[in-house]
């Protein structure tokens, strides 16, 4: 017996709400990884520029914060270079991800290393 009736039946419905699901979690999934690499970007790109900064202005031997990361500047001699020292930069991001960056620059007077 056929129905002459037209529409969707029960299981129809159901195979669409769950694909339409898959689909939208899909998106989803997506989004917060994209989300997510986004901010840490943002947070290598705000670092980079704090340490240029920091490595223009501060002494070796110095610590501090700003902007929310924690950072520790340090020098040691260059092995491969006479006169020159390699200031290392530690820094901690507020998401705790760790950066350390190096920059070689004369030796301060009176300095010996």
């Amino acid at each position: 017996m056929k129905s002459n009736r037209a529409g969707f039946t029960l299981l129809e419905t159901v195979v669409a709400i769950a694909l339409a699901s898959a689909g939208i979690a899909a998106v989803y999934q997506v989004y917060a990884s994209s989300a997510r690499a986004e901010q840490i970007a943002e947070e290598a790109e705000t670092a980079a520029r704090l340490a240029e900064f920091l490595f223009l202005t501060s002494e070796a031997g110095t610590t501090g914060e700003i902007e929310g990361f924690v950072w520790t500047m340090e020098a040691s001699r260059n092995p491969d270079w006479t006169g020159l020292e390699t200031l290392t930069l530690r820094m901690i991001a507020p998401s705790g991800r760790e950066f350390e960056l190096q920059m070689d620059r004369p030796a301060a007077s009176g300095t010996s290393r």
